[in-house]
């Protein structure tokens, strides 16, 4: 929807399982053809962009890897890139740019996509000694036209850094949900104010494309929870020792650095 509105003379060809849906997409306008043959959708295509849970990109990139032209470029969306690009890098070769836009929401399927979804948003970039030069300026300016803010940085540096401030804050959502179902008595979750809606809204997200993601970098987000267990542990002795300046400097600590993010709102970035 981004590259229809914000390029509108590209020709876009899209791949899906689910012939109802994809004729959904045809009729809104957002695609030149549609294709259940993930070969015939990449037949002669400039660029292509892989964008499914991680198991399925896997698969995917294996389907289309000998029908690709030499001078096409591949990208992905996938959430977790050390894996990614371990698998599809031998599969693709030099042509392949591992990307992670860091955008969307807990809501999934055609009915949650905008046109601005991409517009300021951070795209995450992990190119290797392996990837082309050319491929690489491909994958840049493709997805620059989508109004993104481009940073370059490795694989392991990427699963490390998104595990910490993209599946943490997932992991902990759920966790807090859980929490008020299993020790609160039913209902008690309706009494909640905006603070439990603010810190719970991602866990309305896909339990399945998120066991996927949390699996696929699990070194890292389990270094992450066992990081926060600390923290956690140490202000619950805190407040258990009544040692009220310490308990003040670590929330102060944590305000003046969220106050210091210029991020964007609940509904932009997951």
């Amino acid at each position: 929807m981004a590259l229809r509105a914000r390029c509108p003379e590209t020709v876009i060809s899209i791949w899906g399982r689910h012939h109802i849906r994809l004729e959904e997409v045809m009729k809104r306008g957002l695609a030149d053809s549609i294709h259940t043959d993930p070969a015939a959708a990449v037949a002669d295509v400039d660029l292509v962009v892989l964008s499914t849970p991680i198991d399925t990109m896997m698969e995917l990139a294996a389907s289309i890897a000998t029908h690709l032209a030499p001078d096409t470029v591949v990208t992905d969306a996938g959430s977790v890139k050390a894996s990614v690009v371990a698998h599809l890098e031998p599969l693709l070769g030099k042509k392949f740019v591992g990307a992670h836009p860091m955008a969307g929401s807990e809501r999934a399927g055609l009915a949650a996509a905008r046109s601005d979804l991409f517009e300021g948003a951070p795209c995450l970039l992990t190119p290797t000694e392996a990837t082309d030069a050319h491929a690489l300026e491909r994958g840049r300016a493709f997805w620059i036209s989508l109004g993104m803010r481009l940073t370059e940085l490795s694989p392991a540096d990427h699963d490390r850094l998104v595990a910490r401030i993209s599946h943490l804050p997932h992991a902990v959502a759920f966790a807090l949900v859980n929490l008020v179902a299993d020790s609160l008595p039913e209902g008690a979750g309706l009494l909640a104010g905006g603070s439990f809606r603010d810190a719970t809204r991602v866990a309305a997200s896909d339990p399945g494309l998120w066991t996927g993601i949390l699996s696929e970098n699990h070194h890292e987000v389990a270094a992450a929870l066992r990081e926060t267990s600390q923290l956690l542990n140490a202000l619950a002795l805190q407040l258990e020792e009544e040692k009220n300046d310490s308990v003040l400097d670590f929330l102060t600590r944590a305000k003046e650095h969220r106050d210091s993010l210029p991020l964007p709102s609940p509904e932009e970035t997951l």
